[in-house]
């Protein structure tokens, strides 16, 4: 009998955004070959074991490696994750982004190992708050400059490269693929992280497509307000988390000293506009910020808001600000499985990759903004998502014949 772990089959679909019927469907369509939907449900609650023959249908209809449902992986509680839900947010959707984020929390630990390298930083556990309660905003600023020395930021002025900074400190920043890549989920939240997490180092997911740069460098620092200031239980409601985390991500922006100097009840609109293109914030995060601080009054807020609303800008606001790339995880597998051509440039044997993993290559591509492959073997197709530009991708090593000379088989 095959060595399938049986939550494994279960992580793979719920990513993938299938159900057991749809699964039975897609390994008839693909692999013609009979699995019910009702086998692949005793399977799936270790009522009969899965043959050799059945692992392989499954694995190749879903395009995962075998190792994938071979390995041993921690349940992670989907209570323990920063995604933020509403009453509108379909449990299919918080299934993918849970299963997901445990298979980059598996890969990026089993790098980390393999490279020697440290794990979660110390200063992190030092700077969380252990009482219970919702803070202040008066103490979320102090932790947050305290945050601020650790990233190696200057005590004031704009944050260069959010993305960057955490990198240095060694928390990964990685585009996650079930976070706002299928316009048929509507995400209610645009990051991820796992606070509660103490294994292993700390990972910040984020949307990829359609954000803008402001709203991504918001969003990671958001993110490192939940790694900092949940990382310890506190008996607080998710609002007040949230509240929390949004107040730490201006604080570290936007520190209280430089506000104070910046921004008045006299600012005007088109003022904030040039504060957001040397501050690398959405003007809707810097009138928070300032209504936090009580630079503005509630009026004033109002107005502001009311202004932004009239002329579009909810959806869309003035001044371009870049988005930001990571490159730490890329880095790490050109190390781990090959070679790092360039900072941004990585070249991996995706064949040993993927066996040590146990992740389909699309998803190792996707989490690092794109990665080169090549390996010893020739004329096999890697499949890559298709809004990557192409559905499959030639594999071949160097100085091989060309494809037109490979018979594919």
């Amino acid at each position: 009998m095959a060595s399938l772990n049986p939550g494994r089959l279960m992580m793979a679909r719920t990513v993938e955004h299938l159900s057991q019927r749809q699964l039975s469907e897609l390994i008839e369509r693909t692999q013609h070959a009979q699995i019910p939907a009702a086998k692949i449900s005793r399977i799936e609650n270790g009522l009969v074991e899965c043959s050799a023959t059945d692992l392989n249908k499954i694995a190749a209809a879903l395009d995962y490696p075998i190792e994938f449902f071979n390995m041993m992986s921690e349940d992670l509680n989907p209570l323990d994750l920063t995604y933020r839900r509403t009453a509108k947010t379909r449990i299919s959707e918080v299934n993918a982004i849970v299963g997901e984020y445990q298979m980059l929390d598996a890969a990026v630990n089993k790098v980390t190992n393999k490279l020697g390298m440290a794990h979660r930083p110390s200063w992190i556990d030092a700077l969380a708050p252990r009482r219970s309660g919702p803070l202040d905003t008066l103490d979320i600023d102090r932790i947050a400059q305290r945050a601020r020395e650790q990233l190696r930021l200057e005590s004031k002025g704009a944050v260069p490269n959010m993305t960057r900074a955490l990198e240095r400190s060694g928390i990964l920043v990685v585009p996650m693929r079930s976070m706002g890549e299928s316009s048929e989920y509507k995400q209610t939240s645009e990051g991820v992280t796992a606070p509660a997490l103490k294994k292993g180092s700390p990972i910040i997911g984020y949307i990829r497509r359609q954000v803008t740069g402001d709203r991504m460098r918001f969003t990671k620092a958001h993110e490192l307000g939940h790694l900092v200031l949940h990382a310890h239980h506190r008996e607080l409601t998710k609002k007040q988390m949230e509240d929390e985390a949004h107040t730490f991500a201006g604080a570290i922006l936007m520190p209280r000293e430089d506000a104070e100097s910046t921004i008045s009840e006299t600012t005007m609109l088109s003022e904030f506009v040039a504060i957001k293109a040397g501050w690398g914030i959405s003007i809707s995060a810097l009138v928070m910020r300032a209504s936090a601080l009580g630079l503005i009054s509630a009026d004033r807020k109002r107005s502001l808001q009311m202004q932004i609303s009239a002329r579009g800008w909810r959806k869309m606001e003035p001044v371009t600000v870049d988005v930001e790339h990571p490159l730490l995880f890329k880095q790490m597998l050109g190390k781990a499985y090959g070679r790092i051509d360039s900072p941004t440039e990585v070249t991996v044997d995706s064949f040993d990759a993927v066996k040590d993993l146990g992740v389909p290559f699309r998803y190792l591509d996707f989490w690092t903004d794109g990665l080169k492959a090549e390996s010893e073997q020739v004329g096999v197709y890697e499949r890559r998502f298709p809004d990557d530009g192409d559905t499959q991708m030639m594999v071949m090593p160097n100085d091989c014949p060309t494809p037109q000379d490979v018979s594919m088989k």
